[in-house]
C-alpha cells in the first residue's frame, strides 16, 4: 500500500508540474474567450504573456500583457489572474476574473495615460490635451459583455486644454446607484470651476448635467469659449445638458 501511495503521489506531482508548465501558446489561441482575441502568446497558463489583446468595443489593441494566475480566486467560483498591460501609450494593471458563465470582473485596477493620447476619442479634432489621466478601478463587472457594475475614480492632473484653458486637477468619482452608475465631476486650482453629474445605465444610455463657472483667473480666451455655450445664469455659471448612448462614441 505504501508503494501504491507513493506512486499516486508521484503521478499527482507530475500532473501538477505538466499543467503548471504547460505552454499557453498551445492552448489560449484555441480557447473560446470571445469577443477577446490574443496573439503572440508565450509562457505558461499560470504565468505568461501576450504581445497583443484585441477587444471589439472599444477597438483598442492592448500590448505587452502579462499575467500570473491567482489560485485563491477559484474559491469564489472564478478563474483569475493579476494582469499588467500597455494601451494607447499608457499602462495599467489589475485583478481580472472570469466565471463559468463567461462574465468578467476587474478589481484593484489602475491605469495611467498621457491626456494627449485621448484626443483620438474626440468626435472632431478640435482640442489638444495636456496632463496625465489616472484611473483607479475598485470594481468593474461585465455580464454578457454589458456593464453591470463599476466603482472607481478618474483623476486628470495638470489638466489643460492647450491654448484654451487650464483646469487644474479634475476628478470624476463613479459609484453604482441601483441600476445606474453616477459620476460626480469636480475640479480644483483651475481657471474654471467644474461641477456636475453624469448618469449611465447598463445599456450605455447617459445623461450629463454640468455647470462651468469662471473665476477671477479665467482668461479672456476661456470666457470667449464659454460664450459659445450660451447665456450665463445669474451667478455667472454656464450649464451643459446632454444625453445619448456611449456606444456611439466608442
Amino acid at each position: 500500500m505504501r508503494i501504491i501511495g507513493l506512486f499516486f503521489l508521484c503521478l499527482l506531482a507530475f500532473a501538477v508540474t505538466v499543467v503548471w508548465k504547460f505552454p499557453a501558446a498551445g492552448v489560449l489561441p484555441h480557447v473560446n474567450i470571445n469577443p477577446i482575441k490574443l496573439s503572440g502568446v508565450s509562457g505558461s497558463l499560470w504565468s505568461g504573456s501576450a504581445q497583443q489583446i484585441i477587444a471589439p468595443a472599444p477597438a483598442l489593441p492592448i500590448s505587452n500583457a502579462n499575467w500570473k494566475f491567482q489560485p485563491a480566486t477559484l474559491l469564489s467560483g472564478s478563474a483569475g489572474a493579476k494582469v499588467d498591460f500597455e494601451v494607447i501609450g499608457g499602462n495599467g494593471e489589475g485583478l481580472v476574473k472570469r466565471n463559468l458563465a463567461g462574465d468578467i470582473s476587474v478589481s484593484d485596477g489602475k491605469f495611467r495615460v498621457p491626456a494627449t493620447n485621448l484626443e483620438q476619442f474626440l468626435p472632431l479634432p478640435v482640442a489638444q490635451f495636456a496632463g496625465v489621466v489616472l484611473a483607479d478601478v475598485e470594481e468593474l463587472e461585465l455580464e454578457n459583455n454589458l456593464l453591470k457594475r463599476t466603482q472607481g475614480k478618474l483623476i486628470w492632473s495638470n489638466a489643460e486644454v492647450v491654448n484654451m484653458v487650464k483646469l487644474g486637477q479634475v476628478a470624476f468619482d463613479i459609484v453604482p446607484q441601483g441600476e445606474l452608475h453616477i459620476g460626480k465631476l469636480s475640479n480644483k486650482d483651475g481657471e474654471l470651476v467644474l461641477n456636475g453629474e453624469v448618469s449611465l445605465d447598463q445599456a450605455g444610455n447617459f445623461k450629463a448635467d454640468i455647470t462651468i463657472k469662471p473665476t477671477a483667473q479665467t482668461s479672456s480666451q476661456a470666457t470667449g469659449m464659454l460664450n459659445l455655450i450660451g447665456r450665463p445664469a445669474s451667478d455667472g455659471s454656464y450649464r451643459i445638458r446632454q444625453s445619448g448612448n456611449i456606444h456611439s462614441y466608442i
